[in-house]
């Protein structure tokens, strides 16, 4: 099978879809492979793609954060574990 034939299977698949949330994978995919400045590099914890750029923010931030004392330490998180 040609790369002709298989992007043309491919298609026909696709036309197939009826899932709001599958179209949008796809749709974030194809996205990011022809776009260089929002290659995702992560995924949330709901399954959201996270481009390089908001990864890099969100590190820094995280830095920044903790530079400023904003933060639990484990001994802290270790005793609120223990009420729940």
């Amino acid at each position: 099978m040609d790369f002709a034939e298989r992007k043309y299977r491919f298609i026909e698949q696709f036309m197939k879809i009826k899932n709001s949330k599958k179209l949008k994978r796809f749709e974030e995919l194809l996205i990011a492979e022809t776009s260089k400045e929002t290659t995702i590099v992560a995924y949330s914890a709901e399954g959201e793609p996270i481009t390089k750029e908001e990864y890099v923010k969100m590190i820094l931030l995280a830095d920044e954060s903790i530079n400023l004392g904003k933060f639990t330490a484990i001994d802290d998180l270790e005793k609120e574990v223990q009420d729940w």
